[in-house]
């Protein structure tokens, strides 16, 4: 199926490894230019350069650590700069620490705040005035299984991820008249260096391996499998193609069955 994107602009945050490199990776199989943004230089510039040369669209990038003031708003306007407008807004950014309620203070809650909530916002809201513009447009912000079941070791994550939920329902509300959709995509077990690092807290506390604690999960999966970044980016870059104009306000799992909805 032809999506009926290539050449549009896309700037994908977090996009040096993992789904939001996977992302950047179907998109640009698409004929869409990529900016990728993330922390690491040297990652971005591997990346750009690979992508660039496997899919033959332009790619260029700008590092950004959410946690440092003005850096966002520095690679803003470096993205915009370069391409002219953004067509396609991805939303992402790496999780935060894993915390039990009692454990978060008020300096994390904070923090984590601007990073997850906050730079989703801001980089929506540099890029909907050229979608408004030119009557179309597609805002896509990654959140997590824990919207729907909520992990007493990592309330950061629950909680503000669930925040982006209700601003994403409101926002595609507000746009949709402008040929703008906006929805979230929800992982489920897409095995990342973020799910390892999972998989090696949870043996550490069960007494077993990162590898046996793995393998707990996936005898539990209901496909006895992990997910592919593969298949996440697939999904994003459907929702992305001109075919999924009517999918808006919509949380899309990709997680094999696993999360169940209790709301």
């Amino acid at each position: 199926m032809d999506l009926g994107i290539e050449g549009k602009r896309a700037l994908v945050m977090g996009g040096s490894y993992g789904m939001g490199n996977g992302i950047a990776r179907a998109l640009a199989a698409e004929g869409v230019s990529i900016y990728l943004t993330a922390r690491s230089g040297d990652l971005l510039a591997e990346q750009a350069k690979n992508i660039s040369k496997e899919f033959g669209v332009q790619v260029e990038f700008g590092t950004c650590d959410l946690l440092k003031s003005g850096e966002l708003e520095t690679m803003l306007d470096d993205a915009h700069s370069k391409f002219g407008g953004i067509d396609i807004q991805f939303n992402n950014c790496g999780g935060p620490p894993r915390l039990l309620p009692s454990e978060a203070d008020e300096k994390l809650w904070h923090e984590w705040f601007d990073v997850i909530v906050m730079a989703a916002i801001k980089a929506t809201g540099y890029a909907l005035p050229g979608m408004q513009e030119q009557g179309w447009g597609r805002v896509l912000t990654m959140t997590s299984s824990n919207i729907y079941n909520a992990s007493v070791v990592n309330v950061l994550s629950s909680s503000l991820r669930m925040a982006l939920v209700g601003w994403s329902k409101a926002l595609c509300k507000e746009v949709a008249k402008d040929g703008i959709t906006v929805n979230c995509l929800v992982p489920g077990r897409i095995y990342t260096d973020r799910v390892r690092a999972g998989d090696e807290v949870r043996g550490k506390h069960l007494g077993i391996s990162a590898d046996e604690a793995r393998d707990q999960m996936v005898k539990n999966a209901p496909m006895g499998r992990d997910g592919k970044i593969e298949e996440m980016g697939a999904l994003a870059a459907m929702l992305c193609g001109m075919p999924a104009g009517y999918i808006n306000g919509s949380v899309l799992r990709a997680d094999g069955g696993r999360v169940g909805v209790n709301f």
